[in-house]
């Protein structure tokens, strides 16, 4: 299982040793909530701190952007260092165009989707896609309870993409710990975020229990 940090649950005034303690563990990327205040109540990081973020690690760095007009400004993210760019189903954009644009940078792209957004909305896109992130909270805050059914869509979509022979990875964020990690993996996740559960803890025992699971 890969394990990507969500950053933000870190203890910021400790950014580096934070990062290093989680490389050390094994993660795989560093996840990266990046909120306006619009698409999602919260505000959070920019890109001055995805440049100190870049600075003390050579991982793979994931944008979830829950913003608006996210084509607006995922090239500011990817100069400040991110690699690979979520955007929202939800949030109304051109596929296609922003695609283009990221493949030319040689970045990754993905789509994220809401607890209550059908998975089969986004099937037509995942010959395009690196990743999807399916949301098992609904955006916006760290700390949230594990919604279960949305857990539900990573079967569906995991059959789907090994039924076609996709390359695309399904990335799961929201609640996960060492309980709601097994019932992700057991349905098909690749990849697993997680923020309070590590950061709130030993951190590399905590990556260790989620690496084997």
């Amino acid at each position: 299982m890969k394990i990507s940090p969500s950053i933000i649950s870190s203890r910021l005034e400790f950014l580096k040793e934070e990062i290093e303690k989680s490389v050390s563990a094994g993660a795989s990327s560093f996840h990266l909530d990046i909120m306006d205040g619009n698409f999602v109540p919260n505000l959070t990081m920019g890109p001055d701190f995805i440049r100190a973020v870049r600075r003390s690690t050579d991982l793979e760095l994931d944008a979830h952007m829950m913003i608006l007009n996210p084509e607006k400004y995922w090239k500011i993210f990817s100069s400040a260092g991110c690699d690979l760019f979520y955007f929202h189903y939800e949030t109304p954009f051109d596929f296609h165009k922003v695609r283009n644009e990221i493949r030319g940078e040689k970045k990754k792209i993905g789509i994220a989707i809401n607890p209550d957004t059908d998975p089969a909305r986004i099937l037509d896109l995942v010959p395009y896609l690196d990743r999807i992130l399916v949301m098992t909270v609904y955006p916006g805050f760290s700390g949230q309870k594990f919604i279960e059914s949305a857990s539900d869509k990573i079967s569906i979509l995991r059959k789907h993409i090994d039924e076609n022979g996709y390359s695309c990875e399904i990335e799961v964020d929201g609640g996960i710990d060492a309980n709601t990690g097994k019932i992700v993996k057991k349905k098909g996740a690749d990849v697993i975020v997680s923020a309070s559960y590590i950061y709130g803890g030993d951190i590399g025992e905590r990556i260790g229990i989620l690496k084997s699971l």
